[in-house]
């Protein structure tokens, strides 16, 4: 298994990279291949996604530049109204029968079939597989009550399972997911993070006014989908509103259903701001006191990199960060991150200490440098281009692998 900091410099040279992805809507992981992507072109390289949009019913497959990657689009056929639309065998079979033109590298992001079909059959020099998210007992887990659902995970298993061996090289998100492609026959492994832009520095004052929140409250704020850990966050304000009277709590991006478990009287220490744009979601974080990512020490947290740590990073702002899984080796490298537990005891005393820190200002500064040497989406796709080129020097007398019929 190799990490950034092993990678050697390569001799620079302009790459034609093809990425399967299963969608390309602004959700998960679009942003993990996408910035990839745009990161690889700014270096030079030619990046094309093919991959599906699930809200277009058409039939007609469309072009899309999108910050200098180009995107080819299939639409999702009208069956998945019936079955999964990450599945549905209709489209799955439209893009496993659309070939794609030969290219250095075939980058396959996901376990799902509409993707994974056309990459295997996709002419390449080298085969790359991505792997970012745990999804059977994972991201896909608990009783399967319906065809609806069974189909999906029994492919989405099944890939799963394959995928790693499959694959000249795993590009995994986390140790552990890397680990786990090993014990699944991959030949080969590389550690490569997911990360965010560079931000400007922002007036917190005047991003808070603009998002409606309290321009004289102590803010601490969650972000996200993924919200088993919410709870934590409020039973850690009710904790200290007595003793802090302007401490508030602010949500977005989780659906309004998340919050009806919260007790009334403490609802108006709570503003929830709904589902932000990515920009927006940039302001949320740079305009708080203090971030939090609270985490237990789950199969799931532990295989996972939460998009939103990168997120946060990249505003500067103090984050409270359970020490889980690949967040564990990240935070000591950041010293404005502060580790907290992985129950809910222990990560409401880290909260509390936490805010101490920083109404003392005790946090350490932002160091953007730091930052954008190990997270920046810049740095991580030029990691990723030396791993293809490589690869490719490795298989140097290797023709172009045609792909599987």
């Amino acid at each position: 298994m190799t990490s950034s900091e092993e990678i050697r410099e390569c001799a620079p040279q302009s790459l034609n990279i093809h990425y399967f992805a299963n969608f390309c809507h602004e959700a998960g992981t679009y942003f993990r291949f996408h910035n990839l992507a745009a990161g690889l072109v700014k270096h030079g390289h030619r990046v094309t996604v093919f991959t599906c949009d699930f809200f277009d019913k058409g039939w007609k497959t469309r072009t899309e530049l999108r910050n200098g990657v180009t995107y080819v689009i299939q639409p999702q056929h009208f069956l998945a109204i019936y079955l999964f639309n990450a599945c549905d065998p209709v489209t799955v079979s439209r893009r496993l029968l659309s070939k794609t033109p030969s290219c250095d590298i075939a980058h396959l992001f996901q376990p799902f079939p509409g993707a994974a079909l056309p990459w295997l059959r996709a002419p390449c020099r080298a085969r790359f597989y991505d792997w970012d998210d745990l999804w059977i007992g994972g991201l896909m887990s608990g009783p399967v009550d319906r065809w609806r659902d069974y189909w999906p995970r029994t492919c989405v298993g099944y890939l799963e399972q394959r995928l790693p061996r499959w694959a000249d090289h795993v590009t995994a998100i986390s140790r552990y997911l890397a680990a786990l492609a090993r014990e699944r026959g991959a030949r080969a492994v590389s550690v490569v993070n997911s990360g965010s832009w560079p931000l400007e520095a922002s007036d917190k004052l005047a991003t808070r006014r603009e998002l409606g929140l309290q321009s004289d409250a102590f803010y601490v704020g969650f972000m996200g989908r993924t919200t088993a850990e919410l709870p934590w966050c409020v039973s850690a304000l009710a904790a200290n509103a007595e003793s802090m009277p302007k401490l508030r709590l602010a949500l977005c991006g989780m659906p309004t259903s998340d919050l009806n478990d919260i007790p009334e009287h403490l609802r108006s220490r709570i503003d929830y701001l709904g589902q932000l744009t990515p920009t927006q979601a940039q302001a949320f974080s740079s305009c708080l006191d203090l971030a939090l990512l609270p985490m237990q020490a789950s199969n799931f947290n532990q295989s996972r990199l939460p998009q939103k740590f990168a997120d946060y990073l990249a505003t500067g702002v103090p984050l409270l960060c359970s020490a889980v899984g690949e967040c564990a080796e990240l935070i000591p490298k950041f010293p404005w991150v502060r580790p907290a537990g992985a129950t809910q005891q222990e990560w409401e005393q880290s909260f509390t200490s936490a805010i101490d820190h920083v109404r003392r200002n005790a946090v350490p500064k932002f160091d953007r440098e730091l930052f954008e040497r190990n997270m920046s989406w810049v740095g991580l796709s030029k990691t990723l281009a030396q791993i293809y080129l490589q690869v490719l020097e490795s298989k140097k007398s290797s023709p172009v692998i045609k792909g599987r019929e």
